[in-house]
């Protein structure tokens, strides 16, 4: 009997794309390889997905994913007048999956003026796809956590079990709140107070005990940083995971600091195995759900994608 290839199963297109961002403060825990394999899976799934590469010093999702392209993002933050990042959208080797690549390194791209990430992220959001993944530089630079807070409940901590990860995703996690709430007020005062504290219930104690604000003003402030806190709702993936308990633990303490610190509450997403054909499919050029799709880490993201609502 003779095997018929399954097709994807056509997909009805979002009017606007939903926006999925890829960070976690730490280099070196997969932050760029699963991105990578969830685009590729998802676009494979007959969905419309463009891959951003917005590591503005060490991009590398085209090696990962097995592209050349002939543009970089150095091309949009230098063109003349009014931008239009479809001037740079690539193709790829796989159906329905574009790429935006990432810059040269160069130091002017690696620190572009607000106004060029503003311009940056409202040209992402008008382009046609259903999904757009981006995926972020390592550390808490202000590019990154601008770039990051593009959204507020399709944020992505990426970590793996290791405590110096779940660390460094606190850490990422709190620079990202606090730059909201800079962002927010766009108070000198407000600023002061945040630089002072170290944990969202320390700074809206400090707003009260405060004697540059008036009573009426002091409460108001403090319900809105409650509810700025409360509308970032990040998803936390672990990475190289020896069993799903173990991924659970390390999801479940990084959950319990930002809640107890900084009353953000995060949604456990899924996990992905330890698994050595990862770096092999790296040093190939094909993301390991293409080279090895039997795998169970294959399966993982085949999982996350489901969570994600893209079946």
């Amino acid at each position: 009997m003779r095997l018929v290839e399954e097709q994807p199963i056509p997909r009805t297109q979002k009017a606007a794309p939903e926006v999925l961002v890829v960070g976690g403060g730490k280099g070196g825990v997969g932050k760029t390889c699963f991105s990578v394999n969830l685009a590729v899976e998802i676009a494979r799934k007959g969905w419309r997905v463009v891959l951003v590469d917005a590591d503005l010093s060490c991009s590398n999702v085209e090696t990962v994913l097995g592209v050349e392209s002939q543009t970089k993002l150095d091309d949009f933050f230098y063109q003349k007048g009014g931008k239009d990042i479809r001037a740079i959208l690539t193709d790829t080797q796989y159906e329905n999956l574009k790429l935006i690549p990432g810059t040269t390194g160069l130091l002017d791209v690696a620190n572009p003026k607000y106004q060029q990430k503003v311009a940056f992220i409202r040209e992402l959001g008008q382009l046609e796809a259903d999904l757009i993944v981006v995926d972020l530089d390592a550390g808490a630079h202000l590019n990154t956590l601008d770039f990051f807070l593009m959204t507020d409940t399709n944020g992505v901590l990426v970590i793996t079990p290791e405590k110096t990860s779940i660390d460094n995703a606190f850490k990422f996690l709190r620079a990202a709140l606090f730059r909201k709430i800079e962002r927010f007020y766009q108070s000198p005062e407000v600023g002061l107070l945040l630089k002072r504290n170290e944990t969202l219930r320390e700074f809206i104690d400090s707003v009260r005990a405060s004697e540059i604000f008036d009573a009426d003003t002091r409460k108001r402030i403090c319900g809105e940083l409650v509810a700025i806190a409360r509308s970032i709702k990040p998803k936390i993936v672990v990475n190289r995971a020896r069993n799903a308990y173990e991924a659970q633990i390390a999801a479940n303490i990084l959950s319990k600091f930002a809640r107890q610190s900084l009353m953000v509450e995060p949604e456990n997403l899924g996990f992905l195995f330890f698994d050595k054909c990862v770096p092999e499919a790296i040093n190939c050029g094909t993301p390991f759900v293409v080279s090895h799709p039997r795998q169970k880490i294959s399966a993982c993201v085949t999982d996350i994608a489901n969570r994600l609502g893209y079946f």
